[in-house]
Order: structure tokens, then sequence, then C-alpha cells
């Protein structure tokens, strides 16, 4: 009875210290452990395709523009030319007398763009010596035009003559002498107010040229030459 008695009574209030909950222990897997190392490596890889992508999409457009703004290749014509004195000195002299004229005439096929001739300069060559040089002042030409310029080249030049003498004397008996000239140019291309940077271009004129002495060649004359364009922009 005494044991009946001393039953405990479980809705009574209890006074004593608060019970802790029970912690429980979450162990992180492998994958969880190493996700912040892979949110930074997939930030890596979608910065990198978006830079990618937006220089791709610069590219086209750079493409582009160039292609719709391309410029021409400058033309080029020697005009009119004529070689007034063309000697070569006898065995042991080393020298070659000339007098050579003529109009290069220059145009411009663009619509878009001017020409600024910042520098041209006119170098002969006979049988691969060059035996004449002239420099021109600075030139400008506008879109869409055309431009004269008179090339002179006047005096005297040494020359290697055993090795030059061959092709000159047949040349002289042909009654034509093939002379070959180059304009080295500077050139900046103008667009309402921009202007590109310096290029250099040359010309490569061929010239067939009537021997001064011979009546046929002289009346059968200097044939407009086109000159060939090369570096141009």
């Amino acid at each position: 009875m005494a044991e009946g008695n001393k039953e405990c009574h479980l809705n009574q209030t209890f006074y004593g210290p608060s019970i802790p909950p029970t912690q429980t222990h979450v162990r992180l897997s492998p994958t969880d452990r190493t996700s912040t190392k892979f949110n930074a490596y997939t930030m890596f890889c979608i910065s990198f395709k978006i830079i990618t992508i937006i220089l791709i999409f610069l590219c086209v457009i750079v493409l582009t523009l160039w292609l719709i703004f391309q410029p021409q290749s400058l033309k080029a014509y020697a005009d009119n030319a004529t070689l007034s004195v063309f000697n070569l000195s006898s065995p042991g002299n080393g020298s070659l007398n000339y007098k050579l004229s003529f109009m290069l005439s220059l145009r411009n096929p663009n619509r878009k763009y001017s020409f600024y001739y910042e520098r041209l300069n006119t170098v002969a060559f006979y049988d691969g010596y060059q035996f004449a040089h002239a420099g021109s002042l600075r030139n400008y030409q506008g879109r869409n035009s055309w431009m004269s310029l008179n090339v002179s080249l006047e005096g005297r030049s040494t020359v290697s003559t055993d090795s030059v003498r061959q092709g000159f004397e047949r040349e002289k008996g042909e009654g034509f002498f093939h002379v070959r000239v180059k304009i080295y140019a500077t050139v900046r291309l103008k667009m309402f107010m921009i202007k590109s940077e310096q290029f250099k271009p040359d010309l490569d004129c061929n010239l067939r040229l009537p021997v001064p002495s011979n009546d046929t060649s002289l009346a059968a004359g200097f044939y407009r030459t086109e000159c060939e364009a090369n570096h141009f922009s």
C-alpha cells in the first residue's frame, strides 16, 4: 500500500532545470564542402563566355564597318612622257645623261574619302640601276577627283656601263628605252573631320619611251601607261 501512495503525478508542475534539446549533428557531403569552390569557378566561366561573346560581336561590327567604308585604291597614269636626253657615256666614264619629263595623273575613286599627300618621291631606274630621283610638295585631293603632277628628272648619274651598255645599245636600236619609275607616297585619308594614320603606298610605272634620235619611234610617240598601286591603305 505504501508503494501505491508514492505514484508520480506527471501532470504536476515541474520546477527543476530545463532539459536542453537533443542536438543533431549533420555531416556535410564532399559535394557540399566544395560547393563554394564550384561557385567561384562557375562565375569565372560565365564571365569568360560573356566577354568572349562581346568581343566576337565587336569584331563583327568592326569588320562590317570596314567592308562598308573600305577605301578604294588610288589610280595612277603616266601621261605625255618625253625622254629628250638619254645618253650613255663612252666606256670608262660610267655616267648616264638624262632628261625625262612626264605628267602623272592621280585619281581618287572614293566618294567618302579625300587624300592628303604628305610626301611624293619619284625614283627612276634603268636596267635595275637607280639614276634619278625627285620630290614634290604636299598636295590635297578631294573626293572622287583627278589631280595632275608634272614630274621632271634631269641630270647625270653614275652607272655600271659594262653591264648596262649591252641593253642600252639593243634598246637604242629597237627605238624604245624601257625606264621604270616608282613613286613612293605618304598618304592620309580624311572622312568628315577624321584623318587616318599615315600609310605608305607606292606606284610602279613601266615606261616605254621613244629614243630621242629615232624619228620612227618619235612618230609612234608615247602611250599612256597605267601604274600599279601597291600597299594602299
